[in-house]
C-alpha cells in the first residue's frame, strides 16, 4: 500500500505544477447559464424600470399639461389686466395733449407690429430665416 501511495505521487509529482495539466471542463460550462442568468435578470431589471418610467411620465403628463395652460392662462391675465389698467388710468387722469400722444403712439405701435407680423409669417412660409430674407430682399439675385 505504501508503494501504491508513492506511485501515485512520483506519477504526479513528474508533471510540473501548473503546465500541461487539463483544466476542469466543467467551469466554463457552468458559468455560462451563471452569466446568462445573470443578464437576464439585468436586462429584466431595465425593462421593468423603463415600464415603470413610462407609466409614470404617461401620469404626470396630464398634471404638466394642466399646470403649462393654468400659466398660460395666468400670464395672459396678468398682462391684459396690467395693460387695460394702466391705459385706463392714464387715459382718465391724464391731461388731453397726453392723451393724443398715446393715441398716436398706439397707432403707430399697432402698424409697427402689424408689418412685424406680416413679414415673419412670409419668411416661415418661404422656409427662410428673418436674417437671410432681409438680405435677400435687400440684395437682387445674382448681385452680391
Amino acid at each position: 500500500m505504501n508503494m501504491d501511495t508513492n506511485m501515485n505521487n512520483t506519477s504526479n509529482s513528474s508533471q510540473p505544477t501548473g503546465e500541461n495539466q487539463p483544466e476542469a471542463t466543467g467551469a466554463p460550462e457552468s458559468s455560462a447559464p451563471a452569466d446568462r442568468c445573470l443578464f437576464q435578470s439585468l436586462r429584466s431589471a431595465a425593462n421593468d424600470g423603463a415600464r415603470r418610467a413610462k407609466a409614470a411620465a404617461e401620469k404626470a403628463l396630464p398634471k404638466i399639461n394642466a399646470a403649462v395652460e393654468q400659466a398660460a392662462y395666468g400670464l395672459g391675465y396678468g398682462l391684459s389686466f396690467a395693460t387695460v389698467f394702466s391705459y385706463t388710468i392714464a387715459k382718465e387722469l391724464a391731461p388731453e395733449v397726453l392723451k393724443a400722444g398715446w393715441r398716436a403712439g398706439t397707432n403707430a405701435g399697432q402698424k409697427t407690429g402689424e408689418n412685424l407680423a406680416s413679414k415673419l409669417k412670409a419668411t416661415r412660409a418661404d422656409g427662410m430665416s428673418p436674417e437671410s430674407h432681409a438680405a435677400g430682399a435687400s440684395t437682387e439675385p445674382g448681385m452680391a
